[in-house]
């Protein structure tokens, strides 16, 4: 398991001034779209509204007919169709009408035959319109209920043809925000380590693995990212020979040094949710212990006094509490502090084995972690109202490092099930395991709006 106190790592070449490619300008860049609702969405009482609550939960049936749209634009119009089908069956909402069924149909006539997507049990139908108009390409998307016979909502959706995906996620956060509320997770990203040679740097992706960016190219070892609320600034732990030090990186690839100047080792750093202060670890006391500071550098403040590890905290959505892993019982566990130090309670539970890596659900009312269980590191999630623990994972290799999506619906993690460490992704009750990554040793998930 990869320790939550960063190890020394190997010996680099000297820093290399700060070459992040240009590609790090688009870090957080999203769709500028023009888009227009029409016709405006069903009142709410008429929306199906809720999240997947057990697995009894019944899927609706959509259908996805290929898009209307010329030859000129073919490709684009396949991709968008094999995105949007991709996020609405990884939603666990939705389970999808069989193609075939609707093979040699015009379904983008201007009169829907309900009586035949009746027949084929749809219970929604979403057809598509793409077309381009220099070098911008338009998304029209119209969700039909085949029972109340009647379009619910629709979008047009504009932008440059290169960010073809990017108008596809957002059609189905139209769809999946319409008939759920859980529309986010579509146009979300994560933030991912990657070994590579002698180093390893940050790279960023779209939730479903696309559209790799590498963030980072110093020459050192650049791990452990977080970034803020404001989706502005990243912060990350970099290493270079005995040196271990907290970055912070803008969007404009602009760097700076938040916190080591040879104080001892420093890692784990994650953002509070208000975007001003920074949890980390850090030994300059002679012991690995929680430190905070503020985003301007300013207001240092020591928060254990253990004499054990103390390490990977991470904040409640009201920044009123930290988790964090201690080994003070004899071995790494979860524990919970309020956000002053004072108040110090364990959240794993007795018999476990080792645990580490703490994340707090956006929602609150959850924290997953790692923990090792038969053999291997497993994701577990602690309900903080009734104490339960489940594991997500059970033994296919070592499952660590987990990241909740923005809506809380979905986790990230680490795991080297296929051989070596990759990112996936699964829903909350640990179906629809995606792998997302295929590079060298991926780890460190951070999953964020976008």
């Amino acid at each position: 398991m990869r320790s939550s106190t960063v190890p020394n790592g190997p010996t680099a070449g000297e820093g290399r001034a700060f070459p992040l490619l240009l590609v790090a300008l688009a870090l957080f860049s999203t769709l500028t779209a023009v888009a227009a609702q029409t016709p405006p969405p069903a009142p709410p009482e008429k929306q199906i509204t809720g999240v997947i609550t057990s697995s009894g939960f019944t899927q609706l049936s959509i259908a996805l007919p290929p898009s209307k749209t010329e030859a000129a634009t073919a490709v684009q119009a396949q991709e968008i169709l094999s995105t949007v089908t991709g996020d609405l069956e990884f939603s666990g909402y939705f389970q999808l009408v069989d193609p075939s069924l609707f093979a040699g149909m015009n379904p983008n006539d201007t009169k829907i035959d309900y009586d035949a997507w009746t027949g084929m049990k749809a219970d929604y139908l979403l057809l598509t319109n793409v077309y381009a108009s220099g070098n911008q390409l338009t998304l029209e998307g119209r969700l039909y209920d085949i029972k109340r016979k009647e379009m619910v909502t629709g979008k047009r959706i504009k932008g440059p043809a290169q960010d073809v995906r990017v108008l596809a996620h957002n059609l189905s956060s139209v769809v999946l925000d319409y008939l759920f509320g859980a529309g986010s997770f579509p146009t979300s990203q994560i933030l991912f380590t990657s070994h590579l040679a002698t180093t390893e740097d940050i790279f960023l992706c779209d939730y479903d693995g696309k559209n790799i960016l590498r963030l980072t190219a110093m020459g050192q070892l650049n791990v452990t990212p977080d970034v803020n609320p404001q989706g502005n600034l990243i912060v990350f732990t970099s290493i270079l020979k005995d040196r271990q030090e907290i970055f912070l990186l803008d969007r404009q690839g602009r760097r700076r040094k938040l916190y080591g100047d040879g104080e001892g080792l420093n890692s784990n750093p994650r953002f509070s949710h208000d975007g001003k202060t920074v949890a980390f670890c850090s030994s300059r006391s002679g012991n690995p212990d929680v430190w905070t500071i503020g985003v301007d550098g300013k207001n240092l403040t020591r928060l254990t006094f253990s004499y054990a590890i103390d390490t990977a905290p991470c904040w409640s959505p009201n920044d009123q509490q930290i988790a964090f892993t201690s080994d003070r019982s004899g071995s790494p566990q979860i524990y919970i502090m309020d956000r002053d130090g004072a108040n110090v309670r364990r959240l794993s539970p007795p018999d476990s084995g080792r645990c580490d890596q703490p994340i707090w659900s956006p929602r609150g009312d959850k924290i997953a972690y790692s923990c090792f269980k038969d053999g291997h590191f497993n994701i577990a999630v602690a309900d903080l109202t009734t104490g339960e623990v489940t594991f997500l994972t059970h033994g296919e290799g070592d499952s660590e490092a987990p990241s909740w999506s923005p809506d809380g619906r979905y986790l990230a993690f680490a795991s080297n099930r296929s051989g070596s460490y990759q990112i996936y992704i699964m829903r909350w009750d640990g179906s629809g395991v995606t792998r997302i990554t295929n590079q060298p040793d991926c780890y460190s998930p951070c999953w964020f709006k976008g």
